[in-house]
C-alpha cells in the first residue's frame, strides 16, 4: 500500500519500462486495460463443493490419507480439469503439523482449523508471451475467493517453488492468502513442465494437455528451438530424446524470474478491476510476494526489478538467489568466516556434485546411503583425478567431506548429503547451465542428452501414458520418471548417467568426466564456459530493495541451498548497499532442511511452512497494522526424536516463535557487509 506522494515518480519510471503495459495518470487510478503480453487460457468459477481453489473439489480427507488419490477415467487421454486435480493433490504429513499446526486449513486468525478446506471462488489461467519465442514465456493462475473485498483489496503472489509446475504451491501458502480473502497470482516463472517429446513433435499446453507442437504454435508450454530438419538430423543419432523448457528454452528464464513475478501482480491488478470497476490501485492495495526456495529468489528479484510500487512487502524462504560478489561481504559463523559472498547456483552445485557421493561414505548410517553403490569408486576417481590426496576408501570419504564442510555446508546437516545426491545430482547442474548457457539439447553440452530409459539405463522411446500425464509427474525437468539425463559418452553407448562408465576411469563413478566438464564452465574460459559466464551474471541479485520490507528465513541445515551461498551473503549485501535504509530482517531456524520433513528426516527435522505461514503474519500485521518488524535472530527449534520414520507428533512446544525480543544470544549481527551468526 504505496504513500500518494510517490505516484508521480513511480508513474514516471512506469512509462520509461517498455515493457509495462498500464496507464499511468495516477497511482489512484485502476486500469482494466489487458497488457499486450497476456493470453487468458481459462475463466472457471468453482462452487466450493464440487469444485474448489484448493482441493479441486476433493476435500481435505484425501490429503490426509482418508480416500484414494486422484486418477484419470482414461490415463491416455486425461482432461484439463483432471489434471489440475492431480497437479494439485499431494499427501500432508498430519503427524508432522500439517492441518494441525499449519496449512491450507489453518485459519489465520484463529489459528484453529476450519471445518472445511475448500475455498468458492474463481480461478483464471493465463499466460505471458514474448516477441520471438516460439512458445509462451510463463504461466500464470489467478485465483479469487468468494470472500475478496474491492473495499480491503490484497493480492499475494507466489512464484513457483523450484521448477515445479504451475500449481505446486497452492497447498503451501495458497490457503494463507485465499483465507485472508486476498486474490492469490502464481506464476511458473518461465519454467515449469514445459515438456517436448522430440520424436512425436508433441507438447503440454497450459493446461497440461498434450498437443501436436505445429497445431499448439505460441500457445505451446514449450517448443525445442530448432527446425524441422535439424529435430530430424538429431533424432536420427540420438532417437527417443526429450527437452525440458527449464533447460533447454534457450531463454535463460533465470534472468527474467523479477519480471515475471511483477508481470503476475500486474495481470491480477488487469482481472480484478475487469470485474470490480477500476477500484484497485497501486495505493489502495496491498501486495505481498512469498516465494520459497528458487521461488523465494524470484521473490527477492521481484523486489529489486519493481521501481513502481507494486509490491509492499516480501517474505523469502531459503531462497536460491545469487548475489553480486563483494570483497566486504564476510560471512562468520562458529569461528569461520567465508569471504566475497555470492556464489552462483552453477558454481556451487558443480563442486558439490564432484565431492558429495564420496562424502556419503563418511555417514554410512545415514538415511540412503546404502543407495550410494558408485560411492568409493567416485572417492577412487577423485584420488586419481588429484582431487583428493588420503589414501584409502574410508580416509577419502572423510577428507571429501571436509571439503564440503569448507565450503559452507553445516556439519549438522551430514545425514542429508546422501539424500541429496539422489535427487538429482548431474541432471539439476546440467539443468542450470544449459538455462544460463542458453544451449539446446541437441548442443550435448557435457555430453548430455535427456530420454526415457529401460532397465538397462539405455535411451527407450515414452510410452503415450508417460506423456499424458507428464504436466503433472515431471518436476520441471529430469529426473521424471524413467525420463533421465543420458551420459552420451559412456563407452557401451548412450546410457542413464547415474550408472554409466566414465570414459577416462573406465569405472561407474557417477560419471566424474560429466561432472569434470560441468564444473569447467564455471572455472574456465572455453566458449561454452563464457557463455555460462553470461548467462550468471544476468541473474544476479544486487540485494537493493529500496527500503522493501522484508523478511529472509534460511533453515541452518539446508543442504540443498545453503545458507552460506545465498541468504546469509544476500542479507548481509543488502545491509552494504542499503545500511541504516534496510528494512530487511533474516531469520535463521535451526533443525530446517531443504525439502520438508519426510522418511527417516522426521525425527530430527521440523517444517519450514510453519515459520513461513508465522512471517506471513507478521508482514500482515506489518503492512496493515503498523507494527514493528522482528529484527534479525537464530531461531531454536527442537526435534522430535524417536525412531526415524516414526517420529511422534510435532507439538507447538518444539516451533518457538519468530520473537520481536530475541534472547542476547540468538542475535544476528548484520552491519556494513558482515552478518555474524551464534552457534
Amino acid at each position: 500500500m504505496n504513500h500518494p506522494a510517490q505516484g508521480a515518480a513511480r508513474c514516471a519510471a512506469l512509462v520509461a519500462a517498455a515493457w509495462l503495459t498500464f496507464g499511468c495518470a495516477s497511482t489512484h487510478e485502476g486500469t482494466s486495460v489487458r497488457p499486450t503480453w497476456l493470453t487468458i487460457v481459462s475463466e472457471t468459477r468453482m462452487d466450493g463443493q464440487g469444485n474448489d481453489l484448493l482441493t479441486a473439489g476433493l476435500g481435505l480427507g484425501p490429503f490426509i490419507g482418508q480416500g484414494a488419490a486422484p486418477g484419470y477415467a482414461d490415463p491416455l487421454k486425461p482432461s484439463a480439469a483432471e489434471l489440475r486435480r492431480a497437479a494439485i493433490f499431494s499427501r500432508l504429513d498430519v503427524v508432522g503439523g500439517a492441518t494441525r499446526l499449519f496449512g491450507p486449513n489453518i485459519d489465520p486468525v484463529s489459528k484453529q482449523p476450519v471445518a472445511d478446506a475448500r475455498i468458492a471462488g474463481e480461478e483464471i489461467l493465463a499466460y505471458a508471451s514474448d516477441p520471438g519465442v516460439g512458445h509462451f514465456s510463463a504461466a500464470m493462475l489467478l485465483q479469487i475467493p468468494a470472500s475478496f473485498d474491492p473495499r480491503q483489496p490484497c493480492i499475494l503472489a507466489v512464484p513457483a517453488t523450484g521448477s515445479a509446475r504451475l500449481y505446486t504451491d497452492l497447498l503451501r501458502v495458497g490457503g494463507w492468502g485465499l483465507r485472508r480473502n486476498c486474490a492469490v497470482v502464481y506464476t511458473d516463472k518461465g519454467q515449469a513442465n514445459g515438456v517436448h517429446d522430440l520424436a512425436s513433435d508433441t507438447v503440454n499446453l497450459a493446461s497440461g494437455e498434450r498437443a501436436d507442437a505445429k497445431l499448439a504454435g505460441g500457445a505451446s508450454h514449450f517448443t525445442a528451438p530448432m527446425s524441422d530438419a535439424t529435430r530430424a538430423a538429431f533424432l536420427k543419432d540420438k532417437p527417443h530424446r526429450v527437452a525440458f523448457k527449464h533447460a533447454h528454452s534457450r531463454q535463460n528464464a533465470d534472468a527474467t524470474w523479477g519480471r515475471d513475478v511483477l508481470r503476475a501482480i500486474q495481470f491480477a491488478f488487469f482481472a480484478l478491476n475487469q470485474r470490480h470497476g477500476n477500484r484497485l490501485t497501486r495505493a489502495n492495495t496491498t501486495v505481498i510476494v512469498e516465494g520459497n526456495s528458487n521461488g523465494g529468489g524470484a521473490a527477492l528479484l521481484a523486489g529489486e526489478a519493481d521501481g513502481e510500487g507494486w509490491i509492499d512487502g516480501i517474505v523469502s524462504a531459503q531462497p536460491q538467489i545469487q548475489p553480486e560478489a563483494s570483497d566486504q561481504v564476510v560471512v562468520e559463523r562458529a569461528g569461520t568466516q567465508w569471504r566475497g559472498g555470492g556464489r552462483s547456483l552453477v558454481d556451487y552445485f558443480t563442486e558439490t556434485i564432484l565431492y558429495q557421493p564420496c562424502a556419503a561414505m563418511a555417514t554410512p548410517s545415514a538415511w540412503r546411503t546404502g543407495e550410494i553403490t558408485f560411492g568409493f569408486n567416485r572417492c577412487a576417481s577423485l584420488k586419481d583425478k588429484g582431487l583428493l590426496k588420503s589414501a584409502t576408501p574410508q580416509e577419502q570419504a572423510a577428507e571429501a567431506r571436509a571439503h564440503l564442510h569448507a565450503m559452507g555446508f553445516e556439519p549438522d546437516s551430514d545425514d542429508q548429503t546422501a539424500f541429496h545426491f539422489l535427487v538429482a545430482p548431474g541432471a539439476t547442474a546440467n539443468k542450470y547451465a544449459n538455462a544460463q548457457g542458453r544451449f539446446g539439447i541437441e548442443d550435448q553440452l557435457c555430453g548430455y542428452t535427456i530420454a526415457p530409459t529401460d532397465a538397462d539405463g539405455r535411451p527407450r522411446a515414452a510410452t503415450a501414458g508417460e506423456l499424458a500425464t507428464i504436466f503433472v509427474t515431471a518436476p520441471g525437468g529430469a529426473p521424471a520418471g524413467a525420463i533421465d539425463l543420458i551420459n552420451e559418452r559412456d563407452p557401451r553407448g548412450p546410457t542413464r548417467d547415474m550408472v554409466s562408465v566414465s570414459p577416462s576411469t573406465n569405472r561407474q563413478d557417477y560419471n566424474i568426466d560429466g561432472a569434470l566438464c560441468l564444473r569447467a564452465l564455471v572455472t574456465g574460459d572455453s566458449p561454452e564456459a563464457l557463455r555460462v559466464h553470461r548467462g550468471i551474471a544476468e541473474g544476479r541479485a544486487k540485494a537493493m530493495q529500496s527500503g522493501k520490507p522484508v523478511l529472509l528465513l534460511h533453515g541452518r541445515e539446508d543442504a540443498r541451498v545453503p545458507a552460506t551461498f545465498s541468504g546469509r551473503p544476500y542479507a548481509a549485501l543488502n545491509s552494504l548497499k542499503e545500511g541504516a535504509n534496510s528494512n530487511l530482517r533474516y531469520i535463521e531456524i535451526t533443525h530446517i532442511n531443504h525439502f520438508g520433513v519426510f522418511g527417516q528426516f522426521d525425527a530430527r527435522y521440523v517444517p519450514l511452512a510453519y515459520y513461513e505461514e508465522q512471517a506471513l503474519d507478521l508482514m500482515w500485521d506489518h503492512l496493515k497494522h503498523g507494527a514493528p518488524l522482528p529484527p534479525h535472530q537464530l531461531v531454536r527449534t527442537t526435534s522430535r526424536g524417536g525412531e526415524p520414520g516414526k517420529a511422534p507428533p510435532l507439538e507447538p512446544s518444539m516451533l518457538p516463535p519468530i520473537r520481536m525480543q530475541p534472547a542476547a544470544r540468538d542475535a544476528i549481527r548484520i552491519e556494513g557487509g558482515r552478518i555474524t551468526l551464534p552457534d
